[in-house]
């Protein structure tokens, strides 16, 4: 899924639009100066953290019609062009995410990608592929892209985009230059909520919310009604947790949910819930431990005491297991009723 965020100037060092991420856009910045750029990068990280967005800066820089030292510069036409995605030496591509039954980037889509890259610059003097959701390469795609890995056209730069470096082939994995980016710290969050004009309050309970993903931070901001339908959605989830009643209700709507083709939703909200029950395996073990839903520390102790270190690990181990079920096709009802049986289990 990619994870665009809106060009944002913070860093007074750089040109380039990228909140955080400082090391790496210092590396990139010596490479493009030197004449260095490699062939191939991989941007590791979750999604929401900017990776797409550095990948586009990145693009801005090598294309960018101004001196080098004052690369990418935000206002020529390229860069202006490559800002709003529709620089003609710029292509990207990805999960198809309107279809919810698609699980991988095929090898057609690769295909006609390999063809895009084949032709020489149009404008600039580079072109450059983007391949988000990297990791959901089928094995055809993965096999076909290493060919344009092993031999690359000389004016190529190609940018693969994954939350985990190790799901990738690592024959594709040893061409690039990685990088491992990290979510943003919540006072920088915070901050940069608040140059947008977000109230300092509401700003700090979006930088909790978010744990170091900007870009739901800035859709957070920018939708009240979405930061609403994300606390309920977070009450929702600690209740069918925690309530047996709860819990078989929740699975009933989830497997509505599932059979109506709301696929990728249904596994949005069971990550969420393996989050939170990671959570409360820290609190289980100590109930000062430090935890990525603060705001529902009080709830998560209050589970980590009744079910013990043992019972919250199954439960956890329960919900990864449904997670992993669906990936693999298994009938919903069935892979979601499992789940359930451990979540309202009794423990001491």
């Amino acid at each position: 899924m990619s994870d665009r965020i809106e060009p944002l100037h913070t860093q007074p060092s750089s040109n380039w639009p990228v909140l955080g991420h400082d090391r790496v856009v210092r590396i990139l910045a010596r490479a493009l100066q030197t004449g260095q750029v490699h062939h191939a990068y991989l941007f590791v990280g979750p999604s929401g953290i900017g990776r797409t967005t550095l990948a586009y800066a990145l693009a801005s820089a090598l294309l960018c019609e101004a001196p080098l030292p004052e690369r990418p510069c935000g206002h020529c036409r390229a860069c202006e062009r490559v800002a709003r995605r529709v620089h003609p030496d710029v292509t990207r591509i990805a999960l198809e995410q309107e279809r919810e039954e698609a699980k991988l980037i095929s090898i057609d889509q690769i295909r006609e990608f390999r063809a895009s890259l084949s032709l020489h610059p149009l404008e600039g003097a580079w072109r450059i592929a983007i391949v988000d959701d990297a990791q959901h390469l089928s094995r055809d795609a993965a096999d076909a892209l290493l060919k344009t890995l092993e031999e690359p056209p000389p004016y190529a730069v190609l940018i693969l985009i994954a939350e985990d470096a190790h799901a990738l082939p690592e024959t594709i994995r040893s061409r690039c230059q990685i990088f491992h980016l990290s979510p943003l710290p919540s006072p920088v969050v915070e901050e940069a909520l608040c140059r947008r004009g977000v109230s300092r309050e509401r700003a700090a309970r979006i930088a909790t919310l978010v744990r170091g993903r900007i870009a739901e931070a800035f859709r957070l901001a920018a939708d009240e009604a979405a930061l609403s339908r994300y606390e309920q959605q977070l009450a929702e989830v600690i209740a069918a947790m925690s309530e047996p009643l709860a819990t078989i209700g929740f699975v009933r709507r989830l497997t509505e949910q599932y059979r109506r083709g709301k696929r990728v939703a249904v596994r949005q909200t069971l990550q969420l819930a393996a989050e939170l029950w990671r959570d409360a395996l820290w609190l289980a073990a100590d109930q000062a431990a430090p935890i990525a839903h603060e705001e529902a520390r009080a709830a998560l102790q209050a589970l980590a005491r009744r079910r013990g270190l043992s019972g919250t690990l199954a439960a956890l181990e329960a919900t990864l297991q449904g997670l992993a079920d669906l990936e693999a096709n298994v009938q919903a009802r069935l892979a979601l009723d499992a789940l359930a049986v451990i979540w309202t289990e009794q423990t001491p």
